[in-house]
């Protein structure tokens, strides 16, 4: 009887893992699912002693983030972790779907059928691998910085997200200890297979100093967000390309401004950080922490992702958080591609003593005096910011504000 009751829970747990590991737009039949297969193979590992957990393939991406000193002068740090968990797709199928199919799927998704002629099948599998892996919800991931270690819980999109408390005696210590360069510490997180992954925090210090956070697309990597086609086109077919001179400009400015720090600020998906990174490195940008958005399926397509409004909710609440947990002076650097004036604005005026300079690199021609940017800047004094076509107009030296003028 054991043996019938054995074969029946492993066939129900291959059906099960084959059904969620379909894109189901119902987020909640997948919770469903995972909850089911979770309590199954718990009562499997308990009655016939079968480890599950070296059957998955499951992997995690930590995302550069960040770590403040308290403003309370109490000598604390208030410390960052910001990861993703989900398991691949390994096998060339689900329920017989070929992959080239789950792929053609997606270009349908995004795309109408004049863009899918003009792609012409050209999509780059490798970078659309990330969009078709499982986010792992519900799954404990240990933080282990130094000798202090937390435990995390995924969402349901497989992010986990905390600040972590340390002293500056423990920031110090292992600060001495690894021996990094550019003021960063690394973690280590352990998931449920045991495996692990080194995380960066990069400190935010001194106090005093510059910290320039900046939009990627069109604004230092060419991504042509204003048109659907080509912004699939530069997503996932040509290789990333930076916008002229920007990467020059950021060298100068990291040079030449004491104390400089820089934060890469993006809607575009958290799936592309791998590849952004590269990206980053390749083009000899200064390094810096990311923040970007999770692409769901939820999303009507990455075109829309981009310009919704949640974009504009992510971008204002990094902002903030960066300001009110530091007393540093900020460069802001956009592009009029999609709401970094509007965004730019409401926070300068929000913290007007705060925002050292705005920069917003004019995509579509626009003059200095465009109406949008008189609105989108109405309140902020015109010395703070500078609508520029070539970062050759962008002041190098950041200890005052930009002089404004008529292009």
């Amino acid at each position: 009887m054991a043996s019938y009751l054995f074969l029946f829970i492993i066939v129900l747990l291959c059906i099960i893992h084959v059904d969620s590991r379909r894109h189901s737009q119902d987020i909640r039949v997948r919770q469903f699912w995972q909850k089911l297969t979770d309590k199954l193979k718990d009562k499997t590992v308990n009655k016939f002693h079968i480890d599950f957990r070296r059957f998955d393939k499951e992997d995690m991406v930590l995302y550069p983030d960040v770590g403040f000193e308290s403003l309370e002068n109490n000598g604390t740090w208030k410390v960052t972790i910001h990861g993703w968990r989900y398991e691949s797709n390994h096998g060339k199928n689900w329920l017989g779907i070929s992959a080239s199919r789950w792929i053609e799927r997606l270009a349908k998704y995004l795309l109408n059928a004049d863009a899918i002629a003009y792609l012409n099948g050209s999509l780059n599998h490798d970078r659309l691998k990330p969009f078709f892996v499982d986010d792992e919800s519900n799954e404990i991931i240990e933080i282990k910085i130094g000798e202090t270690t937390q435990s995390l819980q995924t969402d349901h999109h497989g992010q986990f997200y905390a600040h972590i408390q340390l002293t500056n005696d423990q920031i110090q210590a292992l600060k001495q200890k690894q021996q990094q360069k550019d003021n960063i510490i690394t973690y280590e997180a352990i998931g449920d297979n045991q495996d692990r992954a080194d995380g960066v925090i990069r400190l935010i210090e001194p106090r005093q100093g510059i910290s320039i956070i900046s939009d990627i697309d069109d604004t230092i990597k060419i991504s042509e967000v204003l048109d659907k086609v080509r912004l699939i086109a530069n997503t996932f077919i040509h290789p990333f390309k930076p916008v002229p001179g920007m990467a020059e400009l950021y060298r100068k400015w990291y040079l030449a401004n004491p104390n400089c720090t820089f934060h890469y600020l993006s809607g575009m998906p958290d799936q592309l950080y791998t590849l952004t990174q590269e990206f980053i490195y390749t083009n000899n940008f200064p390094d810096g922490s990311f923040h970007m958005r999770h692409f769901g399926w939820a999303a009507a397509s990455l075109f829309e992702f981009l310009h919704s409004e949640s974009t504009f909710s992510h971008k204002i609440h990094y902002l903030r958080f960066f300001l009110s947990n530091t007393v540093r002076d900020y460069v802001l650097v956009g592009d009029s591609g999609e709401k970094d004036p509007e965004i730019y604005g409401a926070i300068a005026r929000e913290y007007p003593q705060r925002i050292r300079a705005i920069f917003i690199r004019a995509i579509k021609n626009e003059k200095f005096d465009d109406e949008r940017f008189l609105t989108a800047f109405q309140g902020v004094s015109s010395e703070k910011w500078q609508i520029f076509d070539d970062p050759q107009q962008i002041p190098i030296d950041l200890s005052r504000s930009p002089k404004s003028g008529t292009r």
